[in-house]
């Protein structure tokens, strides 16, 4: 074993800097676990101590240390080997990567950190911007709140078939908080997605979303709207994003 994977996985058994106040704990646990793997502190292929240790040198319990790897494994950060461990995946990303779109930095380049929480979900009208892509007559949509470091938010709709995907129509929406949809897909069905459609305009927000995101009614922003397709070119979702003006940067590129 080397020196990088003896390190320890944590910067402090209490979560050092990053603590935030009002942030639950599993995704601080998350956030300063992605960000080891992240800074090369742990290699590709290298196996995480055991869950009880991380207990002890977190100080947390052991839920919150399982279901902040579970996120980790839904964001391709970590894998599970049946009666091995876990284990980082190949070429592991920031934790910030597979929330691509959402992607804002600081003034010195870093990127910040989001966090997601389920709003609700419901089934979609009839008609909307979805409608050329996403089929089926029961389209519904899981409504989503991404808090940018606790600076600002962003609203996001995501439209989907449950016939298609139905673990989105019927798992707890406790249990959708903090997850990332594409790797969830992925790892669920086998279904990755390979391609983005996108289309940014600036519009006025809806009275809801103003008031979801704490801005002022009648607020204008930047309005994301994504297409996600599989390989074969299928539609898997329609996602809008409702982003408020900031003093952030976002980036675009892949």
């Amino acid at each position: 074993m080397n020196d990088k994977t003896r390190k320890s996985i944590l910067p402090s058994p209490s979560l050092g800097s990053f603590r935030q106040q009002g942030v639950p704990k599993y995704l601080q646990l998350r956030t300063a676990l992605a960000r080891q793997i992240s800074g090369g502190e742990w290699e590709a292929g290298g196996k995480l101590p055991p869950e009880e240790k991380l207990v002890t040198m977190s100080g947390l319990s052991l839920g919150t240390v399982q279901r902040a790897l579970r996120l980790l494994v839904d964001d391709g950060l970590l894998v599970r080997k049946q009666g091995m461990g876990t284990f980082v995946a190949a070429g592991s990303a920031p934790m910030n990567a597979p929330f691509y779109h959402c992607r804002f930095v600081d003034d010195s380049g870093e990127l910040l950190t989001l966090y997601s929480k389920v709003l609700r979900r419901a089934k979609a009208p009839a008609t909307g911007p979805w409608s050329a892509h996403i089929g089926g007559a029961q389209v519904q949509c899981i409504e989503r709140l991404f808090s940018i470091a606790n600076e600002f938010s962003i609203y996001v709709n995501l439209y989907f078939d449950p016939e298609r995907l139905p673990i989105l129509s019927t798992l707890p929406l406790e249990q959708l908080n903090g997850v990332n949809f594409k790797g969830l897909l992925s790892r669920e069905f086998q279904l990755p997605v390979t391609r983005f459609a996108e289309n940014l305009s600036v519009r006025f927000f809806p009275d809801a979303v103003c008031k979801a995101i704490k801005v002022p009614r009648r607020t204008s922003g930047g309005v994301m709207e994504i297409v996600a397709y599989d390989s074969g070119g299928q539609a898997v979702y329609f996602q809008e994003l409702y982003i408020p003006p900031n003093s952030r940067r976002l980036l675009v590129s892949p």
